[in-house]
């Protein structure tokens, strides 16, 4: 037996309930089982049990043996000094509140569905498959599925929208500076994400919109705090950069940001040159590129307001030092959506959540008109008959693997709680 699932049993109540008795043979009703705490402390709070008809209202506190109680040194925590029912697998020692009176104690094992924590073990003990319920998934209803990816693709969200928090308290509250940095981010992918993002949060917004006015003092401030002028090189584009650059680096008073971009496994469509450059133009023609992102209602617009591409020196250029071959360097479309997927729909979502605005509930909505990424995962999904439909589920699908499958909480995934039936 495991905590974990016992911790499952007593929240899904998933056992028999009538003529339930403590382990000195009190009669308890359970009249609500609590609510879980996933922080320090009793298992469960704000629980009301009746106990020989007295109700009783308190915590909960779950141990595979009532002597965990002991070895978790809980008789020293006045965290502990509430519990009004101690839940165990096995009952192997009495335990006493403060007053030293014996705290109620029921022992689930007895009560427990047949072969529960078998069927468990022989869950958690099958090999050589990509998820647990590979061979299963196949059969979950589509309703369960969607309600699920949403929840889980909120989860996502919540995790990608705390560094918009910090961004925040760096930027004295501007969320205008925030969306800078986030956009930045965006434009950096996962190479070059955290390098765009440091040197945006490198440059006080006010110098941005200053310096937005000119296309290459845009290119210049961004290409020199993410540290591009370092290795010298022959070219007067270069040359012109880098003393515009050692100018406004000088008026504005700016330290560059420490982490510098790369080139490394980049294709040159994704160099940050031509990442940085794209960001420049695209600032340059809307410095106030916030007020026009919320303005916008459909997917169209978006694309619309995200059109960018670079000054003429990089359309056969990918690098200061290197010609190519003339092209044009344009966003993409697929580019733009991973700027909306990444970026855009969860800074609205927390922008909108910071606000109280209701459109918050809408980034769901415009999510799912996005198509589904083209990934391992949304690949190993299709493959085990799960079809992912749109953008959303393909974020979601990631954040299950790599949040429940990998780490084995199927007792926290409602596809989990399905198929194990326990």
């Amino acid at each position: 037996m495991r905590e974990e699932l016992l911790t499952y049993l007593w929240k899904t109540q998933n056992f028999r309930r009538d003529r339930l008795m403590t382990t000195k043979g009190e009669e308890l009703i359970i009249v609500k089982p609590g609510q879980e705490n996933a922080h320090a402390g009793p298992d469960f709070f704000n629980a009301h049990v009746q106990i020989n008809k007295i109700l009783w209202v308190g915590n909960v506190e779950l141990h595979v043996q009532s002597s965990d109680w002991f070895n978790h040194s809980h008789q020293f925590d006045n965290n502990y000094d509430n519990v009004v029912l101690h839940v165990v697998w096995v009952a192997d020692v009495p335990v006493f509140d403060p007053s030293q009176h014996p705290i109620p104690t029921l022992c689930l094992a007895d009560y427990a569905p047949k072969n529960f924590a078998i069927r468990y073990s022989e869950w958690l003990a099958q090999t050589n498959k990509w998820i647990l319920c590979a061979d299963k998934l196949h059969n979950l209803p589509k309703v369960l599925r969607k309600q699920f990816f949403e929840r889980v693709y909120v989860e996502r969200l919540m995790e990608k929208t705390t560094l918009f928090q910090s961004w925040l308290a760096l930027t004295q509250n501007n969320w205008e500076a925030v969306f800078f940095v986030a956009l930045a981010k965006g434009f950096g992918l996962k190479q070059n994400g955290m390098a765009f993002a440091q040197m945006a949060l490198s440059i006080p917004w006010v110098e941005m919109l200053k310096s937005a006015t000119k296309v290459e003092n845009l290119e210049a401030l961004l290409m020199g705090q993410a540290g591009l002028f370092e290795k010298p090189m022959e070219n007067e584009y270069f040359h012109k950069l880098q003393k515009t650059y050692a100018y406004l680096k000088h008026k504005y008073k700016l330290n560059p940001s420490n982490e510098r971009a790369a080139f490394f496994r980049l294709r040159p469509s994704n160099f940050p040159t031509i990442r940085l450059a794209q960001l420049a133009w695209l600032l340059h023609q809307k410095p106030r590129l916030l007020t026009l992102v919320q303005s916008a209602k459909t997917l169209d617009d978006w694309y619309a307001i995200l059109d960018a591409k670079t000054s003429p020196f990089w359309d056969n250029h990918y690098h200061f030092d290197t010609p190519s071959k003339k092209r044009a360097n344009r966003l993409t479309k697929s580019f733009k959506q991973l700027l909306l997927l990444n970026t855009i729909f969860p800074f609205l979502f927390q922008y909108y959540s910071y606000l109280g605005d209701a459109r918050k509930s809408d980034v769901m909505d415009w999510v799912r008109q996005l198509p589904p990424e083209k990934n391992g995962y949304v690949k190993r999904f299709n493959q085990l008959g799960c079809s992912i439909e749109d953008a959303l589920e393909s974020q979601a699908c990631i954040q299950l693997k790599q949040n429940y499958c990998t780490s084995r909480r199927c007792l926290k995934c409602a596809f989990g709680h399905k198929l194990l039936n326990l």
